[in-house]
């Protein structure tokens, strides 16, 4: 048993996805949570919903060498993990920083993914004097924290754009930020499915709520959060439309209510009598976004289907569908509340109706009957 701030940690092993692993299992306090992510090698399973590390020598030396003693007096500290081990300097710079931001109007999500993201390069900087901080350090963070323990390169991205802003704002901090470079971002191309795969899940659900739920996300090609924070008032069923508010970039979009949606929708809500909220969780009122994920899973599953999908794969499915029924791009990229038309055209590229027409040289052959 290992004890970090009088709070009881028990590691097990379990073996997860072919590999043996020690798994963490404690009640949350954010102080042992911060210090688990300090663990080379640490996973989170939504499976058990603990923390695991590698069943390893180095894994068990580093629990034994590295376990901070606990506090004396619990009662005493701050109200966030990172106050425990923050400054009051560097904390005042970062409740300073997130007012700026609040006041700029960017997203509560960003925000708080942003403030997320500097507090852990703080962390690591360990309350050294801002005069300390250079490029060489930001580096040197960045090759730690995200290319040797390979992170996405989102988060990383998520960081640069907090530093960057950060910088930008604190006018004592002389460094020329247009040196910090952005991570080269891969084109990968997500999974689809196909309109007689997703036919397929939205039958699988014998569950009104469900089967309403991923069948929205299909037909509007609708973000998580987006449906989360629909309201009943965002509903116009005359006119069929659904204002989705305050979405990615703080801005309002209108996408089309289909008949068929609208017909699953006033059906839902006979049933299940939503108050403010579209949909509502069991005790909270608001869905969460990981029971939606679990919906998803469970669909997925029943249907056999294997493909790695995600509520943000369902919305792909839809533009991509879209472009293979010869839909505008245009039209597309404002359903989608894209910025760019940039960002809609990766659906061109999914289409199978375009990779279908694609030219391949054994083609050739094919006409010139040169045939293996």
């Amino acid at each position: 048993m290992i004890t970090v701030r009088n709070k009881a940690i028990k590691p097990h092993k379990r073996i997860h996805r072919g590999k043996s692993r020690i798994f963490l299992s404690c009640a949350y306090d954010p102080t042992v949570i911060q210090w688990i992510k300090s663990i080379p090698g640490r996973q989170y399973s939504k499976t058990y919903k603990e923390w695991h590390i590698p069943d390893t020598e180095d894994s068990l030396n580093y629990l034994q060498s590295k376990t901070p003693k606990p506090q004396e007096n619990p009662a005493k500290t701050t109200k966030t993990q990172h106050q425990v081990v923050i400054n009051e300097y560097w904390m005042s710079k970062v409740d300073s920083f997130e007012q700026y931001l609040a006041q700029q109007r960017y997203a509560s999500q960003t925000i708080s993914a942003y403030r997320q993201a500097l507090l852990q390069f703080l962390i690591w900087w360990n309350n050294r004097d801002i005069s300390e901080l250079n490029l060489s350090a930001i580096k040197a963070y960045n090759y730690a924290h995200f290319i040797k323990e390979k992170r996405s390169y989102s988060a990383q991205n998520v960081w640069v754009n907090a530093l960057k802003l950060f910088l930008a704002k604190e006018s004592n901090i002389r460094i020329d930020i247009s040196h910090i470079e952005r991570p080269k971002k891969g084109k990968h191309l997500p999974d689809v499915l196909s309109e007689d795969e997703v036919r397929r899940l939205i039958s699988s659900y014998k569950n009104l709520k469900h089967q309403t739920i991923i069948m929205m996300y299909y037909a509007c090609g609708m973000r998580k959060s987006e449906l989360i924070n629909l309201k009943l008032s965002d509903m116009d069923s005359k006119r069929r439309i659904i204002r989705i508010r305050n979405s990615k970039g703080a801005k309002d979009r209108d996408v089309p209510m289909p008949e068929a949606l609208l017909v699953q929708v006033v059906k839902y809500y006979n049933r299940y009598k939503p108050r403010v909220y579209l949909f509502n969780g069991q005790t909270k009122p608001q869905y969460s976004a990981r029971s939606i994920d679990k919906v998803l899973e469970r669909g997925l599953s029943r249907c056999g289907i294997e493909k790695k999908i995600t509520v943000h794969n369902l919305r792909h499915s839809y533009a991509t569908h879209l472009v293979e029924r010869n839909i505008n791009l245009r039209y597309i990229q404002e359903a989608l509340g894209h910025n760019s038309s940039k960002t809609t055209e990766l659906y061109t590229r999914l289409s199978k109706e375009n990779i279908a027409n694609m030219v391949s040289p054994i083609d050739f052959w094919t006409k010139n009957k040169e045939i293996i």
